[in-house]
């Protein structure tokens, strides 16, 4: 069961990099007054995504929208699959990838 604050998170999300997709700026500091998700992760403006539990580690389209719009760079698994619509969502919001062992 999915709550209300998570739908509205994930709402605001896509909303917000629609939004940055077309080049229209949110102010970050209404945007963090009104949507506390990932704090931690936005503070740090990187973010190690652990895939290890997983057969077949994929990073997809839906990993990248659940993580902060300030995240600059992800740390994935060397051996992580990166799937084509990801790595589009990726380059359209300019993130670094860095693989790691």
């Amino acid at each position: 069961m999915i709550s209300i604050e998570e739908i509205v998170a994930l709402v605001v999300r896509e909303v917000i990099l629609e939004l940055s997709i077309r080049g229209i700026q949110v102010d970050e500091e209404l945007l963090s007054n009104n949507c506390s998700t990932q704090k931690s992760e936005t503070s740090k403006r990187r973010l190690k995504i652990e895939k290890s539990k997983y057969k077949t580690q994929l990073l997809t389209e839906v990993d990248i929208l659940e993580i902060a719009l300030d995240i600059e760079e992800i740390e994935i698994p060397k051996k992580t699959i990166i799937t084509p619509s990801a790595f589009d969502l990726i380059r359209q919001r300019k993130i670094k990838i860095t693989k790691i062992n």
